[in-house]
């Protein structure tokens, strides 16, 4: 698709004095509220990891895995299947995994026999397909060319367009929570459309925010949208308000210990992967005053985090991407 044109009625006003307020929060004294304990490790060579119940999802370069790790201490690695191109990146919801991967695009894969993921179909979009989250019959993706694209799978064995939005930056990560999809680039900011909207996707709300994340996460993604969004940008945690979907906020920055790279979010807890630093442990219960609420040093860099309410899953290795030797690490939460 084309680039949109860009309605700018949407940018909430006075979102640069509101940015201007918002400086970064300083850790306090790191307290233990949570621990975490080692149980357990999937091995690699692991580059992303999601989570759900007792499974755990992992990709590195073209291969996606599944792990049964209802048994912390020992894994069962269950199917796997691979992909014509680099995954970038992927999310599950229920019984579909929705992978970008590269040039191919966006891949949907029913993962309800984990033994055996099978591809139902894929959506080719013009240039790199990072990543795709879902709402009811819609997914949307990141697209390094085209920016958010939205893809009809009302008949989930032949996915259609239904159009994009060109952001102003380089693309980087897309999640929804109930009607509502949040999409980030670098070095813009923050995009908010409301996927119950008939037509091409309009963002709702815009927030030009300086170092925005690479990565984000929503508080919740079923039900009522929260609006509540984390993300690792800048060399800090930062915090999102969008509960106004028309004028999103940068509620805060944190200094974590270490360098964040990604989050996970369970609730008010935002569990960092935060590079040296191991995973450290922050409560967003008050979005503009986030807390430290525990950490864990890794055995290795932390590169990429995934949680349930129980476990965290980390993947932890001295390189990034497809560089380096690298593994999950199962930990347990325990308070």
């Amino acid at each position: 698709m084309r680039p949109r044109t860009r309605t700018w009625s949407t940018v909430a006003t006075g979102v640069l004095l509101i940015l201007g307020l918002v400086g970064a929060v300083a850790p306090t004294a790191l307290a233990q509220r949570f621990t975490l304990e080692a149980v357990g490790a999937i091995p690699g060579p692991v580059e992303h990891v999601r989570a759900q119940g007792d499974l755990v999802y992992v990709s590195h370069h073209t291969s996606f895995a599944i792990w049964d790790v209802s048994n912390p201490a020992a894994p069962r690695r269950m199917g796997s299947t691979e992909f014509p191109e680099e995954i970038w990146g992927f999310r599950i919801r229920g019984d579909r995994a929705y992978v970008g991967a590269n040039f191919f695009g966006v891949g949907i894969l029913d993962v309800s026999d984990p033994s055996a993921p099978a591809l139902l179909a894929s959506h080719k979009t013009l240039g790199q397909a990072k990543i795709g989250a879902v709402y009811e019959n819609r997914v949307v993706l990141i697209d390094h060319m085209e920016g958010l694209v939205m893809v009809d799978i009302s008949d989930e064995r032949a996915p259609t367009g239904a159009g994009s939005f060109f952001l102003d930056g380089y693309a980087r990560d897309v999640v929804t929570s109930g009607k509502m999809a949040y999409a980030t680039d670098s070095p813009t900011g923050l995009y908010v459309f409301d996927l119950s909207a008939p037509g091409e996707p309009q963002p709702v709300g815009i927030l030009h925010a300086p170092a925005s994340p690479r990565f984000i996460e929503v508080q919740r993604e079923a039900g009522e949208p929260s609006g509540i969004l984390a993300g690792a940008g800048g060399g800090q945690l930062q915090i999102y308000d969008a509960t106004n979907p028309t004028m999103p906020v940068k509620a805060a920055s944190y200094q974590t210990p270490g360098r964040p790279a990604r989050v996970a979010m369970v609730g008010s807890l935002v569990y960092v992967a935060d590079t040296q630093a191991g995973v450290t442990i922050v409560d967003i219960s008050t979005p503009s005053a986030p807390t430290a609420a525990g950490s864990f040093q890794t055995d290795a860099p932390a590169r990429d985090i995934a949680a349930t309410d129980t476990h965290v899953f980390v993947v932890v290795g001295a390189g990034e991407r497809q560089e380096g030797e690298t593994r999950v690490q199962i930990l347990r939460k325990a308070s």
